[in-house]
């Protein structure tokens, strides 16, 4: 091939990873998403799907893809393989080098999906992206801004049709804390317990905070052996994903230091 067709060849080929890894990205990122349904932060759900999935997709696209698609394209020129078979069996071998992706990574999935991505990338070679560079330059403007305008649709219609965020009640700031602190109770109240010959109470309580959605969570343990007891108490404070510690006071149980 001739430098200047192998300039043209790969202004071409960033052209088509750019339409092929923006398309993939909102389409793989659906999967992962439900529209209309209970999760009222479905919106973020996607956006944080759409940011993992082009972790993996562009690089890979721009990399991989464009090396093989420029490799089997520049080969089918010095072999001059022309017909109306030709573009089935370019197809077949970008589809196939796209399985072979998942292949090396010992995945299933990205070989699926590296097939997927292959015949859409020789898709936008073929028939897209020639289409769009011979428009005129407003028209191709708008065609590379396309994906950017569609990604904010799908992000707006998401966000339209999911719920409104429920309040965060102490109820669930309790249940946010137990994760954290697993063995008291998962609720306000005292449990009573025998661990190792020590009884034991363990306590959870929860105040509201001057600020809104915001609470303290009191873990406290209490414990008696025969003459020997102890206290222990921590202090959380709580909001929706955030969980910090706000200081405590006493020591840690003897039957969790000899575990």
């Amino acid at each position: 091939m001739q430098k200047s067709n192998v300039v043209q060849m790969l202004g071409r080929k960033l052209t088509v990873a750019y339409f092929t890894s923006w398309i993939f990205v909102l389409l793989v990122s659906l999967f992962f998403t439900n529209f209309g349904g209970a999760i009222w932060n479905a919106a973020e759900n996607y956006m944080s799907s759409a940011i993992l999935v082009a972790l993996y997709a562009v690089p890979a696209v721009f990399l991989y893809g464009i090396l093989v698609s420029s490799l089997i394209e520049a080969t089918f020129a010095m072999l001059k393989v022309k017909g109306s078979a030709e573009p089935m069996v370019s197809c077949s071998l970008h589809v196939a080098f796209g399985l072979c992706y998942g292949i090396v990574l010992q995945s299933s999935l990205f070989s699926i999906m590296g097939g997927g991505a292959a015949a859409l990338f020789f898709s936008f070679d073929r028939v897209i992206v020639p289409a769009i560079l011979d428009l005129k330059m407003k028209n191709r403007v708008i065609s590379f801004i396309a994906p950017v305008l569609l990604f904010v649709i799908i992000v707006g219609a998401i966000y339209a049709t999911a719920p409104p965020k429920p309040p965060f009640t102490a109820k669930d700031a309790v249940q946010f804390a137990t994760n954290t602190i697993a063995r008291f109770p998962s609720k306000e109240g005292v449990i009573k317990l025998q661990i190792e010959g020590y009884d034991v109470e363990q306590e959870t309580e929860v105040e509201e905070t001057a600020e809104k959605e915001t609470y303290k969570v009191v873990f406290t343990e209490r414990w008696r052996k025969r003459e020997e007891s102890g206290f222990y108490q921590i202090i959380y404070e709580v909001s929706r994903g955030s969980l910090s510690a706000r200081g405590g006071s006493g020591e840690h149980p003897p039957y969790l230091q000899t575990r």
